[in-house]
């Protein structure tokens, strides 16, 4: 079993394109957040049509809401152990749930503390320094993680500058306060323009009509902030 999980979801996506690549058999898809116990086990323990080998990818199962569901779904892979199932997470899984999985081969994909430095220097008036810092997390981080690592960014500070406490409540206190300080440094429409233009960046991306690579498309929005 392997357990792909942390916060640099596009290493950890690659990982997951990588390992399905090299696969040779038969591979089930499915979406944690939504299967029943019933689907998880028919996949995992009915053979393959042609009698190949087969792997089950799992997306996000450690994500579900805290619920009967979820402890059955965890109890049947901790008695069974099945080898051939791999579970991706959008995000760090808590290390006290994983100590009972310590039979899986557990990968953590974890973000650049520079990327972090980066978000905070972020302001119209800072415009320099976070040039810099992005140049820096370019250096050990790909492209397409700053960029999504910004994106998210972005999003929290428009809910503080629009809603304030009410909109991040389900932060942490001092995440709330980082946030409301930092979006003081833009009006509510800066950041709804930067927004739209990450969101114009991105349609260039997945269609192939960017021009220029997204490093240098980075480099100019900050430019322009």
């Amino acid at each position: 079993m392997l357990i792909f999980h942390g916060e640099n979801i596009v290493a950890s996506r690659q990982k997951l394109i990588d390992k399905l690549k090299r696969f040779q058999g038969e591979t089930i898809r499915l979406e944690g957040e939504k299967i029943n116990l019933t689907q998880l086990k028919q996949a995992l323990e009915t053979q393959s049509l042609f009698g190949q080998e087969k792997l089950v990818v799992v997306e996000n199962l450690f994500s579900r809401p805290t619920s009967k569901a979820k402890e059955n779904f965890l109890h049947y892979i901790k008695e069974n152990k099945p080898p051939n199932l791999v579970v991706w997470e959008r995000k760090t899984i808590d290390g006290r749930v994983l100590v009972s999985f310590k039979f899986a081969q557990i990968e953590k994909f974890v973000v650049s503390a520079i990327i972090f430095k980066f978000l905070d220097s972020l302001s119209p008036q800072n415009k320099k320094n976070s040039l810099f810092l992005m140049h820096q997390c370019l250096k050990k981080d790909a492209p397409e993680m700053v960029f999504y690592m910004l994106s998210r960014q972005i999003r929290n500070l428009i809910i503080a500058a629009d809603l304030g406490e009410k909109g991040l409540e389900r932060m942490a206190p001092w995440q709330k306060g980082k946030f409301i300080r930092q979006a003081k440094n833009f009006s509510l429409q800066q950041l709804l323009n930067f927004y739209k233009k990450l969101s114009e960046i991105d349609w260039q991306q997945k269609t192939g009509r960017a021009t220029i690579p997204l490093a240098s498309q980075l480099d100019l929005l900050l430019a322009s902030l």
